[in-house]
């Protein structure tokens, strides 16, 4: 039989990276102590290297494909701890943003249940990463008409920003991003002389153990990015990996602004998301009038 080895160029960046990890780590390692492997899966490798048979067709014999068998390399989980030891969603926020708690939130009637529903679920988010739960916070412009409220200020940022911050003060991984960064940090890769490559910085979003995006679905889109958030959240779609998201499309109106895999996303969405919609005062408008009319008041 023919014998074919094949490797990605994921393979081959994740090889990359396991490299640069070890070679900060070569002094404090046990492949150089002489000692027992901290983690008996790799034996402090810190990749896995598996081989299985499957059907080739550019390999046949009499008119039939011929097994091949193929390798492949993964970090294993004891780097993937590693990565992401430091990483806190509070760090991707701005600095009013890392002071938005629960606790402090004004809340009113319209918000009241929202807030409460996102706490809890942070509150119990152990098992819904067992799960791989998703909580998808939406205000759709066209369902808050249709009960003559508003889908804009009415707290998804400030109740995302409140549950990042209480996923650090609990020392949970996790990552806070808005869509435009996301973006701007996958384009920075294709810059010469980019510290990361983009195959990095996808693994990086697609394997934190919490992804927070804030106003997703708002960029304009390409077919470019449409794969890519494709394939990043495709990619979150399992246990062990917790993805919140706050938007201002309803699940079924997702299609609108992203034509090509807003129907795929959308299912995706559907499947693992807790939904809490948060329609109702336009809190940013109510502060600007009361501003306007304090000034007018002492003018």
């Amino acid at each position: 039989m023919l014998r074919k080895v094949s490797v990605s160029k994921e393979d081959i960046e994740a090889m990359k990276a396991r490299a640069a990890i070890l070679s900060s780590q070569t002094m404090n390692s046990t492949l150089f102590k002489g000692s027992e492997p901290k983690c008996k899966a790799c034996n402090d490798v810190g990749t896995l290297h598996t081989t299985r048979w499957v059907e080739d067709e550019s390999y046949t014999y009499n008119g039939k494909p011929m097994p091949v068998q193929v390798s492949t390399v993964e970090l294993c989980e004891c780097q993937r701890e590693a990565v992401f030891a430091k990483y806190s969603a509070t760090s991707g926020m701005k600095p009013n943003e890392r002071d938005r708690t629960f606790e402090g939130a004004t809340v009113d009637e319209d918000n009241q249940l929202a807030f409460s529903q996102v706490r809890k679920f942070i509150e119990y988010i152990d098992q819904h990463l067992a799960a791989g739960s998703w909580l998808y916070i939406y205000g759709d412009e066209e369902r808050a008409k249709k009960e003559n409220k508003s889908a804009y200020g009415t707290g998804k940022s400030y109740v995302t920003h409140c549950a990042g911050n209480m996923l650090t003060a609990m020392k949970k991984k996790a990552i806070y991003v808005t869509e435009d960064k996301l973006f701007e940090e996958i384009k920075a890769t294709y810059n010469r002389g980019a510290d990361e490559t983009e195959s990095e910085v996808m693994f990086r979003y697609e394997n934190v153990p919490i992804l927070l995006i804030d106003d997703l679905f708002k960029s304009k889109t390409t077919d470019w990015t449409e794969d890519k958030l494709f394939h990043l959240l495709n990619n979150r779609q399992q246990p062990g990996r917790v993805t919140i998201i706050n938007s201002n499309y309803a699940p079924n109106r997702i299609s609108l602004t992203l034509p090509k895999n807003g129907p795929a996303i959308a299912s995706r969405i559907l499947e693992q998301s807790v939904l809490i919609e948060m329609v109702g005062t336009d809190r940013r408008r109510k502060k600007a009038i009361e501003r306007h009319r304090e000034v007018h008041d002492t003018a």
